[in-house]
């Protein structure tokens, strides 16, 4: 039952830190040809760039000035998504090993000084 605890623990650290990406990570900045619609494309998310925001106007900085101002559409790549869910899905589950393996030792040291 604990083990299972923990996976829905880190399940849902990585749920929180899937659109925390959206902010962290550097926008990817892509032109369109324009003819069919909108000039410029922006990819936002990581590690890959899972969410296209695209627009007509040049410049956009962040996530929330693409997606609300001016934006002409919203493509989700799922696959991309899925596979940035699971690197940092790794990802915590490593940060999570390396901070037991820091501490176990710190604490078996603190006992042991003479």
């Amino acid at each position: 039952m604990e083990k299972i605890h923990k996976f829905v623990n880190v399940l849902f650290l990585t749920f929180i830190l899937m659109p925390v990406t959206l902010f962290i990570f550097p926008v990817t900045y892509a032109i369109a040809d324009g003819s069919k619609g909108a000039s410029y494309l922006y990819e936002f998310g990581g590690p890959l760039g899972w969410i296209t925001v695209s627009n007509d106007v040049e410049n956009k900085s962040g996530f929330i000035d693409a997606a609300f101002k001016g934006n002409t559409g919203i493509t989700i790549h799922w696959s991309a998504m899925l596979y940035s869910f699971f690197m940092i899905l790794v990802a915590v589950y490593f940060i999570i090993f390396i901070i037991k393996k820091v501490n176990s030792k710190h604490n078996g040291k603190i006992g042991t000084s003479v």
